[in-house]
């Protein structure tokens, strides 16, 4: 397939490190983990379409184009997501907007009826060029920062807290290895499931199956022992993740969720404060979080923790 002066071949696994270095690449700042995204490729979710290629110029690989789309029995309304990009010597708004348009019309051709697609709001090109192209803001995703060694006492001190405040109601607080419930994952997964459906989107979210959680929770970057729960009884109440590079990159908030009968008492924040006092003792210096930019209770949690905004993350639509 020929995009632009590209020749564009479907992506092979061993391409997903090419791939994490270009993202790096651009965006140093961000760095890409080449473990975590090849077991992302090996692991595909259950009745997702997925087409991903390799941009090459002179047999050289130089850019990387995907779209993917839920099952349409799953997702009535028909969402895609686009994506793409360039090396930083040959990302020029004209490739990029001819991946795009590639991409858009094997999308489209595969019944998609809108695209959505995400952007930094610092990264001017590619803002640029999917703004010329109809796509218009529909949310924003915050993106945080919080730095360990200068938050330490503050961290320390509201973590014994909320110890004691998790002790009063005697909610148990531990990481998964230590649960000796044969149920442990499947509860996981089904007060995970609870919390997705609640987090805001434009997007339908269409659920995850067993399997695929547990692709996720196997994935290289967690570690049973860094998975926080809390128990109430037998229920499991609400968990909170942080994923580990095992290569590149920035340790960062993977997940937290509550189920809808543990809300209000403070659980998101006792899951959170734990990861981190974790982190701490593994000799991390800082980690990362992102949010929907509606979700309040969360996002007043990161500020109240001491996390610093960086760039949002923006995501457009347009009609296919």
């Amino acid at each position: 397939m020929r995009v632009a002066d590209l020749t564009m071949r479907p992506a092979k696994l061993s391409d997903a490190a090419f791939v994490a270095d270009m993202e790096t690449a651009i965006r140093p700042q961000d760095p890409r983990d080449p473990v975590t995204l090849e077991d992302y490729w090996r692991n595909p979710e259950e009745k997702v379409t997925i087409e991903r290629f390799i941009g090459e110029i002179g047999g050289v690989p130089v850019a990387f184009a995907v779209h993917r789309h839920d099952a349409w029995e799953r997702a009535p309304k028909r969402y895609a997501g686009i994506a793409g990009d360039l090396v930083p010597s040959h990302r020029t708004a004209a490739r990029l907007d001819a991946i795009f348009a590639a991409m858009e019309e094997r999308s489209r051709a595969d019944g998609a009826r809108t695209f959505t697609t995400w952007c930094w709001e610092d990264d001017a090109l590619r803002v640029g060029v999917v703004t010329k192209r109809g796509y218009r803001e529909e949310r924003r995703q915050r993106f945080w920062e919080l730095d360990l060694f200068a938050e330490r006492a503050k961290l320390e001190a509201t973590a014994a807290e909320m110890r004691a405040k998790m002790r009063e109601q005697k909610i148990r607080v531990l990481t998964v290895d230590r649960d000796t419930d044969p149920d442990k994952w499947k509860k996981l997964w089904q007060m995970s499931e609870e919390a997705i459906h609640d987090i805001p989107t434009t997007v339908p979210y269409s659920g995850t199956s067993f399997d695929d959680f547990m692709k996720w929770m196997r994935s290289p970057g967690l570690h049973e022992d860094r998975i926080w729960i809390a128990r109430d009884g037998d229920a499991i109440l609400g968990v909170s993740i942080l994923s580990y590079p095992p290569k590149r990159g920035v340790v960062a908030t993977d997940w937290t969720g509550v189920a809808r009968v543990g809300r209000g008492r403070g659980v998101a924040r006792a899951l959170k404060y734990e990861t981190v006092m974790q982190a701490i003792g593994l000799g991390v210096d800082k980690v990362r979080t992102d949010n929907d930019f509606k979700n309040t209770p969360i996002l007043h949690i990161n500020e109240t923790m001491g996390y610093r905004r960086r760039s949002d993350g923006i995501q457009f639509m347009r009609n296919a």
